[in-house]
């Protein structure tokens, strides 16, 4: 068994063939790209359940434990029935000296699943990359959706859109339709458009973000295939869900437009599985009182932004937050940071675009992720002397665990600063 990171797709085929393939026998959403493939997977998730189908959902990396990963029905699997299956696959890769890796082990445990619960849809997220990545073993997906690409995993998929863009494109399949997210970088979407048409995609939709009504907070209009309008509410925060949102119900559309199997799903579905979906850990407000043993309610931002793109959404999410409060942004209101980070991650980057002059910094470090050994923290210091170089002043200091960062954020909240984001 492998424990680090190793792209290719020999041993999952070699370990799902001998499971007599259940990759064949799945109809699957299959969805690559650098941010909005968890929203995504939620809102086709909710949807296709509303319409009365049963659902499979495959995310990584898992929120707590491994076995949150595989869903059916939006509820994970069973911990007795995860460990059973995973078990006995991990005897076929033994047994068989596959040396399949710990990524490659839980794809084969849901695939495996999926196809044992007789679920109607898998929506298979992909884990790293596209073209290599444990997952891009279906030959014929019902649709495969690329997501917005930015920057992030370089030193696995190349150090510039492009390169990283083609390696995304890797689950396209000749003759299998695809819908493309509103992409940041035009270079993205030209090299996504020129790989579905060299290798015969069958539809091929770029999908344009809907927008905000001003009538009511979350809510949204865009238009569908046939260039109708069409009204739903976003419970989700954050500007990128309009083109999050916009992508599943365009795939949706396209779905029941081409398969009878899906036809019945009506506009009524989409509206109500939009409406429910919710995406835990994105920009995301959570109480913890309890947790520091406070009287007050008090409540911390958490957002798992984990590259560019996404640092600088939250802060964009961040500044509007303060303008509703009503303070001047740019002078007076400061925001207290609580952040760890992977290492490899670019950091710098990723700090530049969250820091403002007199915020303030916690930089921890986060204990080692079960399932996966790779994935390591860095040293509390290293994200210190990032901030220090800054031209920005911020009050930036180490501390040992979560919770005390939690306890030292909230022992200044108010006075000296509006918000307390927990991310990285």
């Amino acid at each position: 068994m492998s424990t680090s990171i190793n792209l290719g797709l020999t041993r999952i085929y070699s370990l799902l063939d001998l499971l007599d393939k259940p990759y064949q026998r799945l109809s699957v959403v299959h969805i690559a790209g650098t941010n909005g493939k968890g929203s995504i997977s939620a809102y086709i998730d909710q949807i296709i359940m509303k319409s009365g189908f049963k659902t499979a959902r495959f995310n990584s990396p898992h929120l707590i434990e491994p076995y949150d990963s595989i869903r059916i029905n939006g509820q994970p699997i069973q911990k007795n029935d995860y460990d059973k299956t995973y078990n006995f696959i991990n005897a076929v890769n033994s047994n068989n000296n596959i040396g399949a890796s710990l990524f490659e082990l839980l794809t084969a445990t849901a695939i495996w699943w999926f196809d044992f619960q007789k679920v109607d849809l898998a929506i298979i997220e992909v884990g790293l990359g596209g073209r290599l990545d444990a997952t891009n073993v279906f030959e014929s997906p019902n649709l495969s959706i690329i997501t917005s690409i930015g920057m992030d995993h370089m030193n696995f998929l190349g150090n510039n859109i492009e390169a990283i863009s083609k390696e995304k494109a890797g689950i396209m399949k000749t003759g299998c339709k695809v819908v493309i997210a509103p992409q940041i970088e035009q270079v993205a979407e030209n090299t996504l458009k020129k790989y579905s048409e060299d290798i015969g995609c069958s539809h091929v939709v770029f999908v344009k973000p809907a927008t905000w009504k001003s009538e009511m907070v979350g809510l949204a209009s865009m238009e569908l295939l046939n260039k109708t309008y069409f009204e739903l509410f976003i419970p989700l925060k954050g500007d990128f869900q309009l083109e999050n949102a916009a992508t599943a119900v365009l795939a949706i559309d396209l779905l029941r437009k081409t398969e009878s199997k899906f036809s019945t799903i009506t506009n009524d579905h989409i509206k109500n599985g939009i409406a429910c979906t919710q995406w835990p850990g994105r920009l995301q407000w959570v109480d913890i009182s309890n947790i520091i043993k406070s009287s007050k309610t008090l409540q911390v931002l958490v957002d798992g932004a984990h590259n560019p793109p996404a640092a600088k959404a939250l802060r964009t999410y961040v500044d509007k937050q303060l303008q509703l409060q009503n303070k001047e942004v740019t002078k007076t209101c400061k925001v207290c940071w609580i952040f760890a980070a992977t290492e490899g991650k670019d950091i710098s980057k990723i700090l530049e675009l969250l820091m403002r002059n007199g915020d303030s910094l916690f930089a921890v470090s986060f204990t080692n992720v079960e399932g996966m050994p790779w994935v390591k923290s860095y040293d509390p210091q290293v994200i210190l002397d990032c901030v220090n170089s800054f031209e920005q002043k911020v009050n930036s200091k180490a501390v040992e665990n979560l919770g005390e960062a939690l306890s030292q954020a909230f022992a200044g909240y108010e006075k000296q600063y509006q918000i307390v984001v927990l991310c990285g």
